[in-house]
C-alpha cells in the first residue's frame, strides 16, 4: 500500500499579486517563463493540468504530491528570479511574493473549478474574451479552435 504522502494529489497553486511590480514586463519575459514551466515540471517530475502566467502572479494545477508542488514552485521563482536579475537587475522579485498551495479534489469537483478557474483567469481579469485569446497559458492551447485535430 502506498504511503499517503508519497501517493500523487493535485494542487492549485497561486502566487500573491505584485502591486508594486510585474513579474512579466514584455513578451521574452513570457516566453521564458513558459520554457521554464515545462523545464521545471519535467525536472520535480509533475504533471501540469492547467496554469497561467499573469502579469503579476502565476497559478498552477498540478497532479504530483505535496512535496512535489512545494519543490516545483521554489525552483519555478528562483529560475524566474534569476532571469529576472541578469535582465533588468532585479533582486528578490519573488523571494517575499507569497505562496498558497491547496489539495484539490474530482470528488467534491474543486479540481474541475480550479482548472476552469486557471484557464479562465485572464477572462475575468478583463484581458481577453475568452480563454483562448490569452496566449500565456494553457486556455489558449485547449481552447485553440485553430488546432489541428486527428
Amino acid at each position: 500500500m502506498l504511503n499517503r504522502l508519497t501517493m500523487k494529489r493535485f494542487y492549485l497553486i497561486t502566487t500573491g499579486h505584485l502591486v508594486d511590480r510585474l513579474w512579466f514586463r514584455d513578451d521574452e519575459d513570457f516566453k521564458v517563463a513558459m520554457n521554464y514551466v515545462a523545464a521545471v515540471a519535467f525536472a520535480c517530475g509533475v504533471k501540469v493540468l492547467s496554469f497561467i502566467l499573469m502579469s503579476n502572479h502565476v497559478h498552477f494545477v498540478l497532479s504530483c504530491t505535496k512535496e512535489q508542488a512545494e519543490r516545483f514552485i521554489y525552483e519555478f521563482k528562483r529560475m524566474y528570479s534569476a532571469y529576472y536579475r541578469r535582465k533588468y537587475g532585479v533582486c528578490e522579485l519573488l523571494r517575499r511574493n507569497g505562496v498558497d498551495i491547496r489539495e484539490v479534489t474530482p470528488a467534491d469537483e474543486s479540481l474541475e473549478k480550479a482548472i476552469a478557474y486557471v484557464m479562465m483567469n485572464s477572462v475575468a481579469a478583463n484581458i481577453c474574451l475568452e480563454a483562448s485569446g490569452y496566449p500565456w497559458g494553457t486556455g489558449a492551447i485547449l481552447f485553440n479552435s485553430n488546432c489541428v485535430r486527428g
